[in-house]
């Protein structure tokens, strides 16, 4: 691995890592894969108010989790795009049912459902094996469930 110029997001610079990834970028010259290893800020879509703080995001403590865990629609082959305006998760408010919309196109239901939904996923494997007393199953680290940890005052 080695380290590529700084990346500019979220009014912040974010380390980037290159990787040999088999993977060969439009209009790259090398193959490679840019990981942003910093904290990312995830705030509302433009036009919403928040009614919580921004989120500041750890995706460095994130690595050890397939890309397309999170970044579901990422071939591998291009850049990531992001969500909120890719007609993924685009919508600014929860869809009525008659709209027959899936509730996840809300950003709000899909941030929330994959960060919290995996976060308690964990929680539940861990217990799972404390209960099953398998001391040879590892402890994983989980993220926080509640709202405060993410969205600080």
């Amino acid at each position: 691995m080695r380290i590529d110029k700084p990346l500019f997001w979220s009014l912040g610079i974010i380390l980037c890592t290159c990787m040999v990834a088999g993977v060969a970028l439009a209009g790259s010259s090398e193959e490679s894969l840019c990981v942003p290893l910093g904290t990312l800020t995830i705030e509302a879509p433009a036009g919403v108010q928040a009614l919580r703080s921004a989120v500041d995001f750890p995706h460095g403590q994130h690595l050890e989790l397939s890309c397309v865990a999170c970044h579901h629609k990422w071939t591998g082959t291009a850049e990531n795009i992001n969500c909120s305006t890719a007609g993924c998760h685009d919508l600014t408010a929860s869809p009525d049912r008659e709209s027959g919309l899936p509730a996840h196109r809300y950003f709000k239901n899909a941030y929330h459902g994959s960060c919290i939904g995996c976060h308690k996923s964990m929680v539940k494997q861990n217990l799972d094996a404390e209960k099953a007393n398998a001391l040879a199953t590892v402890q994983q680290k989980t993220g926080p469930t509640g709202c405060i940890l993410c969205h600080p005052r």
